[in-house]
């Protein structure tokens, strides 16, 4: 049987050199190619398990579904909804009707106009103040704010400049008060289709030209003229 350096017809010193130059061929592709990827094992099967702890996390809380949703349920009858459009116009009647209560003597009320809370995220909340001037004592302003800060009436005091009256007994100066309340979305104006909408355009009607009848043509008999007969004596 010959072998592959029989058929190269090589000699003894040749085939050492063609087998050093294999074995260096081949050292030079493991380090290259194959050494490399040793760690890869490691790697993969850490994010298997890493897969593993995640999946098992979420099928934990999955599992809180029901948990979470009378938590939730809890949590909104116990807070108060977000005042709408129509009761952050109610605003003045509110602080009157609470400042009664409270046994506050409000000498003057100044609506604010609306304006946004400022911030990307609040973009759907706008804000309504107003400024009062009241006249009251300690204890009674506590109750004041007190109520407005209830969970139904939702209403905050942002600033306040009070000092002594000439009396010296009770506090008077004006308090800003600001409520927030959901913006109404805006209304897209509806927009018809030109095609539904445009108007057909006038057709224009180009008159035709009057082209005259043609001349009759000469009528002709068939019927030769008669040479005139000679006479016959």
């Amino acid at each position: 049987m010959t072998s592959f350096f029989d058929k190269l017809n090589l000699a003894p010193a040749e085939r050492r050199l063609v087998v050093i130059v294999a074995i260096v061929i081949f050292v030079v592709l493991n380090f290259w190619l194959v050494i490399p990827q040793f760690g890869d094992w490691a790697k993969n099967d850490q994010r298997a398990k890493d897969a593993r702890v995640k999946l098992q996390s979420y099928k934990t809380e999955i599992a809180k579904e029901s948990a979470y949703k009378k938590e939730l349920n809890e949590l909104e009858s116990q807070g108060g909804s977000v005042a709408t459009e129509e009761a952050a116009l109610r605003l003045s009647q509110e602080v009157n009707s609470q400042a009664a209560l409270s046994g506050v003597t409000i000498t003057a009320i100044t609506p604010l106009q609306q304006q946004g809370t400022g911030g990307k995220t609040n973009a759907f909340f706008q804000e309504t103040a107003v400024t009062v001037n009241i006249n009251t004592s300690e204890k009674e302003l506590i109750e004041f704010l007190y109520r407005l800060a209830d969970k139904e009436m939702l209403i905050r005091a942002r600033s306040m400049q009070l000092s002594p009256d000439p009396s010296r007994m009770r506090l008077q100066g004006p308090i800003r008060l600001v409520k927030s309340f959901q913006r109404k979305p805006p209304v897209k104006a509806a927009t018809p289709a030109a095609a539904k909408t445009a108007m057909p355009a006038a057709a224009v009607t180009t008159p035709k030209p009057v082209i005259p009848a043609p001349a009759p043509a000469p009528v002709t008999t068939n019927t030769a003229r008669r040479a005139p007969s000679a006479v016959k004596p």
